[in-house]
C-alpha cells in the first residue's frame, strides 16, 4: 500500500508544476479563477487518496501481524510440548550427564527466541523482499541510470551485514549459555538450599552468583554495542545513494529527461529502500539470535533414548513375576565391570533381600530390572522373556519402586499417592496408606489427604515421605515390588509393622528389598550378599547364619549394637 503513496505524489507535483505553467499564461481573471478552483479540486483528490492508502495500509498490518503473531506462537506452543515430551523420552543415562538449570533454560529462553524469529522476522522479511522489489522495478522504470547510482552503497552494505550477523550469532550464543548457568546456579541452590544454610555457605553462593551474573550482563553489553552499531550502520549507506541521486537526478530534471515529480517519486523510493535495510538489519539481528538458540534446542531433540522397544517385542505380554539373571556383567560407561557374572533366579510370589555396602552393586542390579540402563552382557529375563522384548510400557507398569530418597511432588498428600493413576477411590487411598503405616499421622493432618506437602514434601518428616512412597508403590498393585532401602528413615517397630502387613500383600507378588538391616531382611525366601558386584554369598537367613560369613558378622554387630542401645 505505501509503494503508492510517492506515485500520488508525483502526479500532485506534476500537476501542480503544470497547473502553474498555465495560470501564467492565462490573463482572464475568471480563467485564473476555474483554473485555481480545478487544482485544489486535484489536490483535495491526490490528499484523499494518500488518506485512503495509509488506512488501508493500517488494516493489512492489523490482520498480518494479528494472524503472523498466533501462528507464531502457535508454533511455539507446539515446540515447547515436543521438546517436553522428547525430554520424557530421554534415558535416565542422559539425564546423569547434564544440568537442570540448562535444560530449564533451552525450554524457556531458547523457545521465546525462536518464536520472537518467526513472530517479527517472517513479516519483516516479507515486507522487506516486496518493498524492495516493487521500488526497484518503479525506480528502474523512471530512471535507468539513476537507479544504479543509487544501489552502488547496497553490495558494501550486503558484505557487512552479513559480517555482524555472524558477530550477532556467536555473541548470542555466548549469552544463551551465560543464562543457562545462572539457571543451573539457582536450580542447584534451592535444591541444595538447606545444605547452604547448614555449612553457613550463603555469602559464597552469593559471590558465585554475581560472578555468573557480571559475565551474563557482559555479554549482553556486547550485543548492545553490536546492535547500536548495526541500524546507524544500516542508515549511513543509503544515505550516500541518496547524495548521488540528488546531485545527478537534479541534473536530470533541469535536461528534461525526468519530470520533478518523477524526482520527487524517486527519491521517496529510495527513502523507502532505506526502511527495508533498517527491516533487514532487524531480520538478520533477530535471525542470528534465533538460530543461536535453535541450534541449542536441536542439540537436545537430536538426543536418541538409548532405551526404547526393540523391534522383536512381544506384544500383549502380561508380567507374572519371574526373574532370571543369567552371566550378567555390566559397567557404566566402559568402566570397570560394577556387576560380575550374576546369576540369580526370583520365582513368582517370593521375597528376594540383597545387602551388601554401599558401591557393590545393589542400585545397579534393580536399575536393570527396571531397564534404566540395557544389559550389554548375559541376559536378563522377565517371565522367561529376554527383557529388551517386553515392551517399556508394559514392563514399568507391572513394577513399583521406592528409593530411599524417594522424589514427592509439591501436591497434596491424596494426589502423591495416585500419582500414575487416572483415578482412584478414597478406599484405595486409605488401604494403601494403612498397609504402609501412614493412615494415621495423615489423620492428624487439618486437612486429611488434602494436606499440601510443598517443594519436595518439605512439610513432612523423612520416615513420612518413605511411606507416602510405599502407599503410592502400593496403590498400583505391582507384579513386582523393589524397597531401596525404603526403610531406612522409619524406626523399627513401624517397619515391622509395614512388613507385617506386607507380607499378606505381596502374595502371588515379587518383592526385592535392599537393606542394611537384617531385620528388614531375614523373613526373605532368599538373601544374596553381594561385594564388589559379585554374589559372595546366598540363601535364606538360617542358612547365612550357619555359613558364619559376611552375612552372620553383619548380623552380630547389629545385635550388639541393639543390646548396647537398650543399656
Amino acid at each position: 500500500m505505501a509503494l503508492f503513496n510517492p506515485l500520488v505524489l508525483r502526479y500532485a507535483v506534476d500537476s501542480l508544476t503544470q497547473g502553474a505553467g498555465e495560470l501564467q499564461k492565462i490573463t482572464a481573471a475568471l480563467q485564473r479563477q476555474a483554473a485555481a478552483v480545478k487544482f485544489r479540486h486535484y489536490m483535495l483528490l491526490y490528499g484523499v487518496a494518500v488518506l485512503s492508502i495509509a488506512v488501508a495500509q493500517g488494516v493489512f498490518r492489523f490482520f498480518s501481524r494479528n494472524l503472523i503473531g498466533k501462528a507464531s506462537h502457535k508454533i511455539e506452543y507446539d515446540m515447547r510440548n515436543d521438546f517436553f515430551a522428547h525430554l520424557q523420552k530421554l534415558s535416565a543415562s542422559y539425564y546423569n550427564r547434564v544440568r537442570i538449570g540448562d535444560i530449564m533454560a533451552r525450554a524457556t529462553n531458547d523457545l521465546h527466541a525462536v518464536r520472537r524469529v518467526m513472530d517479527h522476522a517472517v513479516m519483516y522479511t516479507a515486507n522487506t523482499t516486496i518493498f524492495f522489489i516493487a521500488a526497484l522495478i518503479i525506480m528502474l522504470r523512471i530512471d535507468v541510470s539513476l537507479t544504479l547510482f543509487a544501489l552502488i552503497p547496497f553490495p558494501i552494505m550486503t558484505i557487512l551485514i552479513r559480517e555482524l550477523g555472524t558477530r550477532v550469532h556467536k555473541n548470542f550464543e555466548k549469552i544463551q549459555e551465560g543464562y543457562s548457568n545462572l539457571s543451573s546456579k539457582v536450580q542447584e541452590n534451592l535444591a541444595g538450599v538447606r545444605v547452604v544454610k547448614a555449612y553457613n555457605f550463603e555469602k559464597t553462593e552469593v559471590e558465585e552468583f554475581k560472578t555468573l551474573s557480571r559475565e551474563f550482563v557482559n555479554r549482553n553489553r556486547l550485543l548492545i554495542k553490536l546492535t547500536a552499531f548495526f541500524f546507524p550502520f544500516i542508515r549511513f549507506w543509503p544515505g550516500i545513494g541518496t547524495i548521488v541521486v540528488l546531485w545527478l537526478g537534479g541534473t536530470h530534471v533541469v535536461d528534461g529527461k525526468i519530470t520533478l515529480g518523477e524526482f520527487v517519486a524517486f527519491n521517496s523510493y529510495l527513502m523507502m529502500l532505506v526502511f527495508p535495510m533498517v527491516e533487514l538489519g532487524f531480520v538478520i539481528n533477530a535471525f542470528q539470535q534465533g538460530a543461536a538458540s535453535m541450534g541449542r534446542i536441536s542439540q537436545i531433540m537430536d538426543e536418541k533414548p538409548e532405551i526404547q522397544d526393540a523391534h522383536d517385542i512381544v506384544k500383549d505380554v502380561e508380567i507374572n513375576g519371574e526373574i532370571e539373571f543369567r552371566h550378567l556383567t555390566f559397567a557404566y560407561n566402559s568402566s570397570e565391570p560394577v556387576l560380575r557374572n550374576i546369576n540369580l533366579k526370583i520365582p513368582r510370589g517370593s521375597t528376594l533381600a540383597i545387602v551388601g555396602p554401599t558401591g557393590s552393586g545393589k542400585s545397579t542390579l534393580i536399575n536393570l530390572i527396571l531397564r534404566l540402563y540395557n544389559v550389554e552382557q548375559g541376559c536378563l529375563f522377565i517371565d522367561g522373556i529376554d527383557i529388551t522384548q517386553i515392551p517399556l510400557h508394559t514392563l514399568r507398569s507391572s513394577i513399583s519402586y521406592v528409593s530411599q530418597e524417594p522424589y514427592l511432588f509439591s501436591e497434596a498428600i491424596g494426589e502423591n499417592i495416585t500419582y500414575g493413576l487416572e483415578k482412584a477411590d478414597q478406599e484405595k487411598i486409605r488401604e494403601a496408606s494403612d498397609i504402609a503405616q501412614l493412615l494415621n499421622d495423615v489423620e492428624s493432618f487439618t486437612n486429611k489427604f488434602d494436606t499440601e506437602l510443598g517443594e519436595r514434601g518439605v512439610t513432612v518428616s523423612g520416615g513420612q515421605k518413605q511411606r507416602i512412597a510405599l502407599a503410592r508403590a502400593i496403590i498400583i498393585r505391582p507384579k513386582i515390588l523393589i524397597l531401596d532401602d525404603a526403610f531406612a528413615s522409619v524406626d523399627t517397630n513401624t517397619e515391622e509393622e509395614i512388613l507385617t502387613r506386607l507380607k499378606d500383600f505381596m502374595k502371588e507378588r515379587t518383592s526385592i528389598i535392599i537393606s542394611h538391616r537384617v531385620s528388614t531382611v531375614k523373613a526373605a525366601d532368599l538373601i544374596i550378599v553381594l561385594m564388589e558386584g559379585e554374589i559372595v554369598e546366598q540363601g535364606n537367613h538360617d542358612d547365612l547364619l550357619a555359613l558364619d560369613g559376611i552375612y552372620a558378622e553383619l548380623h552380630r554387630k547389629q545385635l550388639l549394637k541393639k543390646e548396647l542401645e537398650e543399656l
